[in-house]
């Protein structure tokens, strides 16, 4: 049971966010709205009531111009020239392809190319193409009452949307009394976004101002997110911990085989006791003049056999102290502070109980803030279109 929910969530249902309640009321009630306002039209027009049986796909229409109000799909060149293009290929292919499987299969594949050449693509057009490639109608009827349809459309849903909190319809120019930029001032611009649409060679089904905005609010709520982490959020656990009674040389070969400046050491019950850096190695090598720096470290890190000893075997006695920890859950610019004063190499974190969970350190510090920075940057630099 447990794989089948996984396997709907990765392949069957959308990652997209769910709408709110009033986006949802605005969608229905403008697509009712909508259709009314198309069929009062259609009421005073010569309107065949069988012609209007093969514009069935006008209902996908509606959804995409009062649910998907900003998407390329619905805008007006988008529905003219693609339902006008399918219904003359669709209406080709049934008079010209005898075999209605080969007719219906041609037309929708012709539709397609052709909406894609000419950048009016439109999904309920295919649908259109189908249809008069099977039906086969009169050619003068179907034209005209695609014409009479997509009128009525265009009519009713730039009544419709630019009545609704929140729409504009057409997408055109960003809306009067928004602030323009210095032409000088960097940032996302048309042709960054032309750059980066046609590196992905694929279409993307949102509006080039809704993708600009959509980066804005990101960027925004990454920025909030780092101006509010806590230590948790930023601190890195150690690559491996020490004991107390660890032995030298098996300390020595932890720090370096995994490369780490220093090495926490913990009691049995996780709660850290002291630091271990290379320097904690060096400061106690007995300088021997007749034996190089690296006999007299070996001469260190080599067990003493025996029960007695005069130098240190293991880790806890030449650890350094713990440095005053924080709490995961504390504000990140507690332990910020106290790095940018230089007095500390490292900050530990532990958890609510006092037991060792990771370290900050002043790469972390500065990564953190580059970061920042970077998003306050971007913030800054994003405008409207050019």
């Amino acid at each position: 049971m447990r794989s089948l929910r996984e396997f709907a969530r990765r392949y069957l249902l959308a990652d997209a966010a769910p709408l709110s309640s009033a986006e949802r009321l605005r969608s229905a009630g403008g697509a009712l709205a909508g259709m009314l306002i198309v069929e009062a039209i259609l009421a005073v027009l010569p309107a065949a009531p069988a012609t209007r049986a093969l514009l069935m796909p006008l209902g996908a229409t509606t959804v995409i111009l009062y649910a998907l109000p900003h998407s390329p799909l619905g805008q007006p060149w988008s529905l003219a020239g693609g339902y006008l293009l399918a219904g003359a290929i669709g209406l080709a292919c049934g008079a010209w392809i005898a075999l209605p499987w080969l007719a219906a299969a041609c037309a929708v594949a012709a539709a397609i190319f052709a909406m894609a050449l000419l950048r009016c693509i439109h999904p309920p057009a295919g649908a259109l193409a189908l249809t008069f490639a099977l039906l086969r109608p009169s050619v003068d009827a179907a034209l005209v009452q695609v014409l009479l349809n997509v009128a009525a459309m265009l009519a009713a849903v730039i009544c419709v949307n630019n009545l609704l909190p929140g729409r504009r319809y057409p997408l055109a120019a960003p809306p009067p009394g928004r602030p323009q930029p210095p032409p000088d001032r960097s940032g996302i611009r048309h042709e960054d976004l032309q750059f980066a649409l046609a590196s992905m060679d694929s279409y993307l089904d949102v509006s080039e101002e809704d993708l600009v905005e959509v980066y804005r609010l990101a960027t925004e709520s990454a920025f909030r997110r780092h101006k509010t982490l806590a230590c948790g959020d930023v601190m890195q656990p150690a690559p491996a911990t020490l004991e107390f009674a660890t032995e030298l040389n098996a300390a020595w070969a932890m720090l370096r085989d995994t490369r780490a400046p220093v090495l926490p050491v913990l009691d049995r019950a996780r709660r850290l006791i002291g630091l271990i850096s290379p320097e904690n190695f060096v400061a106690h090598v007995a300088p021997v003049p007749a034996r190089s720096v690296g006999d007299n470290l070996r001469a260190l890190l080599r067990p003493t056999p025996g029960m007695y000893s005069d130098k240190p075997e293991v880790a806890g006695q030449i650890m350094s102290p713990a440095p005053a920890p924080v709490r995961a859950d504390e504000a990140f610019g507690s332990a910020a502070a106290r790095l940018a004063r230089g007095t500390e190499s490292v900050i530990p974190v532990v958890d609510g109980a006092g037991r060792y969970l990771g370290l900050i350190t002043p790469p972390m510090l500065a990564a953190v803030l580059y970061r920042t920075l970077a998003l306050d940057s971007a913030l800054g630099k994003l405008e409207p279109n050019s």
